[in-house]
């Protein structure tokens, strides 16, 4: 039997056992409540039959204003987005792209930020895995588990520290229970099936209780084969632009070594009180994803003499242990496993003018390999914890606001041949507050925060082995201090009409990879350099926004100037670093042998842009409503001394429509996105074509009995099957984007 299925089947026998239980309790209890309500029919008619004690609501925190710079993706809407990584699923969300590296990595791009610029948590807590390190580490957070997906870019922020100065996605899944189950049993199952690379993907939810105590369970398993791309994976423009190569090995129909197997679960155990939480959780990802090989082979054109040997590259014969498929085409394949363990406590209303006093801890036990050929190569360890004590308050009128204390202590490693970064902890300690005062239709929002971090590397020098660069000392410790602030003004002159004005100033120190990375990584075809002597990056950026609701239409837009000082990025140095003979050259010899060295630099940039939507129904029928969505969005990143060139890797301008028929029980829609050209790669990057994408999907709810509900659905992806190339993906000139595809899928609620 399928472990998938194994899980499925021992979890359900468990909980049938539970419900049996469950079920005799409950009629005893019927009985006594009988007996007890016949007693008191036989009283002093002066009494009433019943007697009610006053019961005291706690827990539900008050309605609060929307926050500026704030979205949240859920339900429908939600449920439709969905896809196997979390960038691909927010793709479509104003101002968000997909920083994607091959199908099994997406990474949420926010106005043109990402990596270690932007936080992604998981229920409150960093994810902690390897994704600000690189971009081809995934994610370890399953998309299907999700309930709600928030996407801040405002005042809130600060409560994340400097790596959310971008901003912050927070994906909620409830996996610690924070509520008491209302029936024995209740959950989900959810499988959908993609015809592009034959992808499986499915998930289960399970969550019980009695009286304070409540269970939830939850286990997914995903597999799918070689991605299909509409033309060939290498760029080959690129490949003679910037390589110098007018002959390559070239894939064409598809994306070899980009299929992927995941599967993992959770449990969560939560005791209810009337006035306190206390609950916990503990989950476990296991990823193996490939990395698109269409870089990483040795070329057939130069073959440092082999050729002589091999006239025919495909007649290897008697050749085999020598220059066989794994010699020649070496796979680059990732092994993720993460197991985290999640704690969470809530005292609700203490004392008048308190809320509530939370505590929110995570450990992470992340690690991963990466494998060369079926050989390891390179062992990545993260083992990290973070914790959080946060107040909520209501102390004066028309104050509310929090203060807070928050913590990561990190200790990170990448061992192997490809050791580019040393073993490194990582410490850093925030205390702040964000406050919101109301008065009348006026709502001002403000936030500070104090943060120190220390940086503690292992080594004493950064060193490779032959003699191609010089060994690099190592301070013994790297001291940062922070401090940012919010301040956001919100007003609503009329019930429909919204108006935000907000200013961030935030300050994020150096992570460990921009810090101390020296050496190859094969991964993401390149040589990064660190820099000891990078100074905090700070960042004042400037946001102005409307919001028009009517019952019929809608109205949003969005401008915004950001200036960072000291902006952190990899620079593209015009070198190569050939891996096998460990020299630098200034040409490439060989697509196999050479790497593009990157080095880690500072300037100041500015990043200007707008995100714009309008919603309209169009027609109200009998059978539904016809209604029509207009949205662009747009972002130009440059640098702002010197020559003022592009910083690298900006989405392209985008615009489109998506027009949708349909009422509550079912929907259907077409959508159309138009991306531009980027003209504006970043020196020594090479431009990307605009595209057109046009999406269309369906759905219907049935309510099957009186304990269940199926949503059946179905979307359809790139259906002009274009070749797409990612301006935000570093492996954009390798690997398109997929081709044409269909999405079908059922989920069950009971």
């Amino acid at each position: 039997m399928h472990p998938f299925a194994r899980l499925i089947v021992i979890t359900l026998v468990v909980l049938i056992n539970n419900v049996s239980v469950h079920k005799n309790a409950l009629a005893e209890d019927k009985t006594s409540e009988a007996v007890h309500l016949n007693t008191s029919s036989t009283s002093d008619g002066e009494n009433p039959l019943i007697k009610m004690n006053p019961i005291n609501v706690i827990g539900i925190k008050p309605e609060q204003a929307p926050k500026p710079g704030a979205s949240t993706l859920k339900g429908r809407a939600l449920r439709l987005q969905q896809n196997d990584t979390l960038g691909q699923t927010l793709s479509e969300e104003l101002g968000v792209s997909n920083a994607s590296f091959g199908p099994g990595v997406g990474i949420p791009v926010i106005r043109g930020l990402t990596g270690s610029r932007v936080r992604i948590l998981q229920n409150g807590i960093g994810t902690h895995d390897a994704t600000s390190l690189s971009p081809d580490h995934a994610l370890a957070i399953d998309t299907l588990f999700a309930n709600e997906i928030k996407v801040l870019r405002g005042p809130e922020t600060i409560r994340y520290g400097g790596g959310a100065i971008g901003g912050i996605v927070d994906v909620s899944d409830d996996r610690i229970p924070q509520r008491r189950a209302k029936e024995t049993v209740s959950g989900t199952i959810e499988s959908r099936y993609n015809t592009n690379a034959n992808g499986t993907h499915s998930a289960f939810t399970l969550n019980t209780g009695k009286d304070r105590l409540a269970l939830n369970l939850g286990g997914f398993f995903r597999d799918r084969n070689d991605i299909r791309i509409p033309g060939k994976a290498i760029d080959e423009a690129f490949a003679v632009q910037q390589l110098g190569l007018t002959e390559i090995s070239n894939a064409s129909g598809k994306i070899p070594n980009t299929d992927n197997k995941s599967i993992g679960g959770f449990t969560g155990l939560s005791w209810l009180g009337d006035q306190v939480m206390a609950g916990m959780s503990v989950s476990h990802t296991d990823n193996r994803y490939g990395i698109p090989r269409g870089s990483h082979h040795l070329d057939p054109n130069h073959l440092d003499g082999l050729e002589t040997i091999l006239p025919r590259l495909d007649d290897i014969a008697g050749f085999e242990d020598i220059f066989g498929p794994q010699a020649l085409f070496p796979n680059i394949r990732v092994n993720m496993r993460q197991t985290r363990y999640d704690f969470k406590s809530e005292w609700y209303e203490p004392i008048q003018g308190i809320d509530s006093i939370s505590f929110r801890y995570g450990l992470v036990d992340y690690g991963h390999t990466e494998f060369e050929g079926g050989l390891p190569f390179t062992r990545f360890n993260n083992k990290a914890g973070e914790g959080r004590v946060e107040m909520q308050h209501n102390l004066l009128h028309n104050l509310s606001g929090t203060f807070g204390l928050q913590w990561i202590d990190r200790k990170f490693s990448a061992l192997g041949v490809e050791t580019f970064v040393p073993e490194t902890k990582q410490l850093s300690i925030g205390l702040y507050t964000t406050q919101t005062y109301t008065l009348n239709n006026w709502s001002l929002q403000g936030g500070l925060r104090f943060e120190h971090s220390q940086v503690n590397p292992k080594e004493n020098e950064l060193k490779l082995r032959g003699s191609a660069l010089s060994p690099v000392p190592l301070p013994d410790s790297l001291d940062f201090q922070a401090i940012s602030a919010s301040l956001g003004l919100q007003w609503n002159p009329r019930q429909d009409f919204t108006a935000t004005l907000t200013y961030n100033h935030g300050v994020r120190p150096p992570d460990i990879q921009e810090l101390f990375s020296f050496g190859p990584h094969l991964s993401t075809r390149s040589f990064d350099i660190g820099n000891v002597q990078l100074k905090n990056e700070t960042v004042n950026m400037i946001d102005l926004g409307f919001e028009w609701k009517t019952a019929r239409a809608s109205m949003r837009i969005n401008g915004y100037y950001n200036r960072t000082s000291d902006f952190i990025y990899q620079r593209n140095t015009g070198l190569f670093y050939e891996v096998d003979n460990e020299v630098i050259r200034q040409r490439c010899v060989s697509v196999a042998q050479c790497v593009s060295m990157f080095a880690y630099d500072q300037r100041s940039a500015e990043f200007i842009g707008y995100e714009s939507s309008i919603d309209a129904t169009l027609y109200q029928l009998p059978q539904g409503n016809l209604s029509l969505t207009l949205f662009s969005d747009y972002v130009r990143g440059r640098f702002v001394n010197n020559d003022r060139s592009d910083v690298p890797r900006m989405p392209p301008l985008r615009y489109g429509s998506e027009l949708g028929f349909g009422n509550p029980v079912w929907n259907m829609a077409l959508r159309y996105t138009r991306a531009e050209e980027q003209p504006h790669p970043g020196t020594n990057e090479t431009s990307t074509r605009g595209y057109h994408l046009l999406t269309v999907s369906a759905d219907y709810q049935l309510k099957a009995n009186q304990w269940m509900d199926l949503w059946f659905f179905a979307k359809g992806y790139n259906l002009l099957n274009e070749e797409i190339r990612n301006s935000v993906s570093f492996l954009r000139n390798f690997a398109p984007e997929p081709g044409r595809s269909f999405i079908l899928g059922v989920r069950a609620t009971f």
